[in-house]
């Protein structure tokens, strides 16, 4: 028979026991934080001024635009700086990481860091994805393209400032939004090898400008880099 100091005793028992599952399930499943470009409806709801069109030329000033509403508040003043906020920004999802994939070649880099915000991520990765399902319907599946530049801090795109006439002081890199694609040359898979592909151009320039028409980003070629410098474009938060 249990007294009822015993039930007292074991029905406290079970609280607690609930409470640290609960707590347990609720530090596990920790929401994150909404996306604002998977399942948007970027022609109708950006959360910036943009219009379709079939023409990749948006100015700076546009990219900059988009790139402070929707990237890092405060953009890296120096190395030093990124090497010692990027855990913490990596940690909570600010920054996301972004490797080499089925869809893309990262360059080596040294003006530039492998970090974009997530819907940049998402960005480059359908991008991919509808490069290489227009290549294979060509039968040229074997490329990837390149990225050749992400997110700078000051100090770098100080230093690119003064070698190249096309980077500006102020540039969209800043902020993590945006990325350079090259359209000089393409890894080849089977060879293991860089080399030039009019074919890989066409269907990357398709791609661009088939995403552009639906909003899903800036765009502009730059003929001195030979390269798309292209920025994420966001959607407003629907409630």
């Amino acid at each position: 028979m249990i007294s009822k100091n015993q039930k007292y005793i074991l029905s406290s028992i079970a609280i607690v026991a609930l409470i640290s599952l609960s707590l347990l399930f609720l530090k596990k499943d920790k929401p994150k934080p909404p996306n604002y470009y998977i399942g948007c409806d970027h022609v109708h709801f950006a959360n910036a001024p943009i219009t379709p069109s079939n023409i990749l030329k948006d100015k700076n000033e546009i990219h900059l635009l988009h790139a402070q509403k929707n990237g890092l508040k405060h953009p890296f003043t120096s190395d030093k700086e990124f090497d010692a906020k990027i855990a913490e920004l990596e940690r909570n999802s600010v920054l996301i990481k972004v490797t080499e994939n089925p869809f893309y070649q990262l360059k080596t880099l040294t003006h530039s860091k492998p970090y974009l915000i997530p819907e940049a991520v998402d960005m480059l990765n359908e991008i991919g994805y509808r490069f290489q399902k227009r290549l294979q319907e060509k039968k040229y599946n074997n490329y990837r393209f390149r990225v050749t530049s992400l997110l700078r801090t000051e100090e770098t795109q100080d230093k690119l400032s003064n070698r190249n006439s096309n980077a500006t002081s102020h540039s969209a890199h800043l902020y993590g939004t945006t990325v350079d694609i090259s359209y000089k040359n393409f890894y080849n898979t089977k060879t293991d090898t860089l080399e030039s592909s009019y074919e890989a151009v066409q269907s990357l320039t398709k791609v661009l400008v088939e995403m552009r028409e639906e909003c899903k980003f800036l765009a502009v070629r730059e003929h001195k880099q030979s390269c798309f410098h292209i920025t994420v474009v966001l959607c407003r938060p629907t409630k």
